[in-house]
């Protein structure tokens, strides 16, 4: 009995040592120690290259081998452990709290960052990770959930619980995760009208830049984006040129089925620019096309 007990108790530790992948290692450090040693702010594109050791990284072209150890850093000051520990270090009497590593939130919150840019470069061989991606959608700081749906749409995460979770960050508080959500949505799907009613929804978005990014990517979609014609024909109203020229487009590679947005394309004609006047006669003339 004894010595089922312990083989019990040793079992767990026997799988972890066989069954856990070795760590990939580069120029003798380990990914893990790479992660650790990328510094510098996060955030647009000073973010993606002021971090020394991260370009040197990338050269080496990580394979799938490394995924698993980049992943365990989206969750770095995340665990239950790590925010109990945060929350009991403030109020833990002086002379312990000084023996004790102080929480580093913003260092946490640069490594998550860091592990998704890497993820992003690594584009498709970073598959396995959308689980973890998922996960880190829904981070404390809004350039790691931006670039957590960016990562997604590089590694071509066409599932429905991808396409679920980056359609929750249409609602982000955080206009650039918004817009990271609508590429990665309109890069990768298995359903376009599906996709098409998720994306058309931010054409309404109050950011200038969310609804251009949206009209843009329905644009792309061609007859697909059929069901959103009553969005599209909204669209036209818009204050921005840009919203308004990307949105004709769309109409017009929709084609005849969406003729009912004849009368809108008129209309915006009445009031059209430079740029958009020869965009708008096109799209009419594409779906008046008997």
């Amino acid at each position: 009995m004894l010595a089922v007990a312990l083989f019990l108790v040793l079992l767990p530790v026997l799988l972890y040592v066989f069954l856990w992948p070795k760590e990939p290692v580069y120029e003798g450090r380990p990914v893990s120690q790479w992660i650790e040693q990328m510094t510098g702010g996060i955030g647009g594109t000073a973010g993606a290259v002021s971090a020394q050791a991260l370009p040197r990284l990338i050269q080496h072209e990580p394979g799938e081998g490394a995924v698993p150890f980049v992943c365990a850093a989206l969750h770095r000051g995340r665990t239950l452990m790590a925010r109990l520990y945060a929350q009991c270090y403030p109020k833990l009497p002086t002379a312990l709290a000084k023996k004790l590593r102080p929480p580093t939130p913003g260092r946490d919150a640069e490594l998550r960052y860091r592990a998704a840019l890497i993820l992003y470069y690594m584009g498709p061989k970073a598959k396995k990770a959308v689980p973890d991606l998922i996960y880190a959608l829904g981070d404390y700081s809004p350039e790691v959930r931006r670039m957590a749906a960016t990562a997604l749409g590089a590694a071509g995460a066409d599932s429905e619980s991808a396409a679920v979770a980056l359609s929750s960050r249409l609602n982000d508080p955080a206009a650039g995760v918004r817009q990271a959500a609508l590429k990665s949505l309109g890069q990768n799907t298995n359903d376009h009208i599906a996709a098409a009613l998720r994306i058309a929804g931010a054409l309404k978005d109050p950011e200038t830049g969310v609804r251009v990014e949206a009209a843009g990517i329905l644009k792309n979609f061609g007859p697909k984006a059929k069901a959103v014609v009553p969005a599209l024909i909204q669209a036209l109203r818009d204050s921005d040129q840009d919203v308004v020229v990307f949105a004709a487009q769309a109409l017009g590679r929709i084609g005849p089925d969406a003729r009912e947005a004849a009368p809108a394309l008129q209309e915006a004609l009445q009031n059209a620019g430079a740029n958009s006047e020869t965009t708008l006669r096109w799209a009419l003339k594409q779906i008046t096309i008997h």
